[in-house]
């Protein structure tokens, strides 16, 4: 679980999918990809969510249907990461171009918790 480690960093990520993905083809892609970053140190966790509409709930947020978190293990992790990610070298490159042909209307943060 991400919140349950200490050095709590994440990155939020909110995107529809491409006509013609899934739900379950983007999870194994991401799974592959957070797996990779976590066999190299960069994350600990991440967790893929599909959006449960509701009115009250949905006030003001963007119209995307997948949320993901990665979970790093502290916020000098995630900067590293980011290097790593866009230096482009296999088999990262792969993985990262799987995880993204998937996505449409894609917006990203950071975010990290105060002790």
């Amino acid at each position: 679980m991400c919140g349950s480690h200490s050095g709590n960093c994440s990155m939020f990520g909110a995107f529809n999918l491409r006509d013609e993905q899934t739900i379950p083809s983007f999870k194994h892609a991401f799974d592959a990809f957070c797996g990779h970053l976590k066999s190299e140190g960069y994350v600990h966790s991440w967790r893929v969510w599909e959006r449960a509409h509701h009115e009250g709930y949905d006030a003001r947020f963007p119209e995307v249907e997948v949320l993901v978190e990665m979970c790093f293990h502290d916020h000098q992790a995630s900067l590293h990461c980011w290097n790593y990610v866009d230096g482009g070298s296999e088999p990262m490159k792969a993985l990262h171009v799987a995880v993204n042909r998937q996505v449409k209307d894609a917006i990203f943060a950071l975010y990290h918790q105060r002790a």
